[in-house]
């Protein structure tokens, strides 16, 4: 059954919240999502009425919300983001889950598409967008920020998994300072701090590229002010991570109409990856972080493309590790560890990618399906079953090893 142009209504927790929908939805086609969060002090409404994506909606196709926060004791409606924004009366609301909550009940009462979940945020909802990020990588494909900032302390932004990252701020901001700042004694990254910081959370590297093609999002700055910047090292699949400068642009720029066009186009050209491949001999053995170790595949199981990462998460933090490879299931417990080596027969190590989980406890690999490191060496057919685990150094309490659960991948 196709609709008009229209809504639903959902309620988290908070009270009723009106979702609109693009003319024409169809429940057998899952949309894209997008919420839009206030800056302090404002509303939903009065979000939408500043950066209007609503217009746009029936042209992209996409559900739409934009939430309230909490009211302090001043009145003033906020979301409880990172230690400098925005929760300045110490309140104990829990907008994460709130947020997270308010996702899964559009999802219940609306087709939406899993791998297509964005947020936007201005200001005060920048810094929430980040946190959602952060804590919720698995369901938000990618965010927006206009002046807002992420935590400047990486170990604060927790959970694992890589999200589409794009910082918006413009340099005359005098609110949450371009070059970064505190609030109440609590310090943010800047712009291109906040980014960096993303960049190196999935994987990117520090390296950029200046796109050649400016943007108009300021309509009251001549000519196209907004540069954008790409960092361009091999970002994690659905980690990429852009900064948009309006050159001479305020906290609250004059937004050009084609602002909401241009955030639009970039979110849904970045949806989360697919997960492939199929999970077995699991959960692993508990580790030091007090976790079990897991592995997953993100990319394309189609030989021609050779386009798949391997990543394991639930690591203890600042362990080294490395991804190995069999055509053989198994189970054996290696002299010295404590986990369960879930592969048999010739077993491959990617020895010469040895990496480090980080503060997060994560890893990540791009397989080369044209090599891969075995005994021979490897050029992976249409058709096969490869295994894949991934070894890491722990200590439990003694000096030891574990080992993530294992992967199966056919590959097509």
């Amino acid at each position: 059954m196709l609709c008009p142009q229209g809504s639903v209504t959902v309620d988290a927790g908070r009270g009723p919240l009106t979702v609109s929908l693009p003319a024409g939805y169809d429940p057998a086609q899952p949309i894209p999502l997008i919420v839009l969060l206030h800056g302090y002090g404002a509303s939903g409404a009065v979000q939408e009425s500043y950066m209007r994506f609503t217009p746009i909606q029936d042209q992209y196709g996409f559900a739409f919300c934009a939430p309230d926060g909490t009211q302090n004791g001043l009145g003033q409606r906020f979301w409880n983001a990172t230690d400098a924004c925005c929760n300045f009366q110490g309140s104990n609301v829990d907008d994460s889950a709130y947020l997270r909550s308010l996702i899964e009940a559009i999802e219940a009462a609306v087709e939406i598409d899993p791998r297509s979940i964005h947020l936007v945020g201005h200001s005060n909802g920048g810094f929430m967008s980040y946190r959602m990020a952060c804590e919720h990588a698995d369901k938000i494909a990618s965010i927006a920020s206009l002046a807002g900032a992420t935590f400047q302390d990486p170990a604060d932004c927790t959970g694992m998994g890589p999200v589409h990252v794009l910082q918006i701020h413009g340099t005359s901001d005098g609110t949450i300072g371009y070059g970064g700042g505190s609030i109440g004694g609590n310090s943010y990254p800047g712009a291109l701090e906040t980014a960096q910081l993303w960049a190196t959370r999935n994987g990117c590297g520090l390296t950029v590229e200046t796109e050649t093609q400016a943007l108009n999002l300021d309509s009251s700055l001549a000519g196209k002010e907004t540069t954008r910047t790409r960092f361009s090292g091999d970002c994690a699949i659905g980690g990429t991570v852009e900064l948009w400068t309006i050159n001479g642009g305020s906290h609250t720029p004059n937004l050009s109409p084609f602002f909401a066009r241009r955030v639009v186009e970039h979110l849904l050209a970045r949806p989360k990856a697919d997960p492939t491949g199929e999970v077995y001999c699991s959960p692993a053995t508990v580790n030091s972080s007090g976790s079990s170790a897991s592995i997953a595949a993100v990319g394309s199981d189609v030989l021609a493309d050779n386009a798949l990462t391997l990543r394991a998460a639930g690591l203890p933090p600042q362990t080294f590790g490395f991804f190995l490879n069999s055509l053989t299931e198994g189970s054996a417990t290696p002299p010295g560890s404590q986990g369960t080596l879930c592969l048999g027969g010739s077993i491959g190590r990617f020895s010469a990618s040895v990496l480090n989980s980080g503060a997060a406890g994560e890893f990540s690999l791009e397989v080369d399906l044209t090599a891969i490191p075995n005994n021979p060496p490897a050029s992976a057919l249409v058709g096969e079953v490869w295994k894949f685990q991934a070894w890491f150094r722990d200590a439990n309490p003694q000096v030891t090893s574990n080992l993530t659960d294992a992967i199966r991948m056919t590959l097509r």
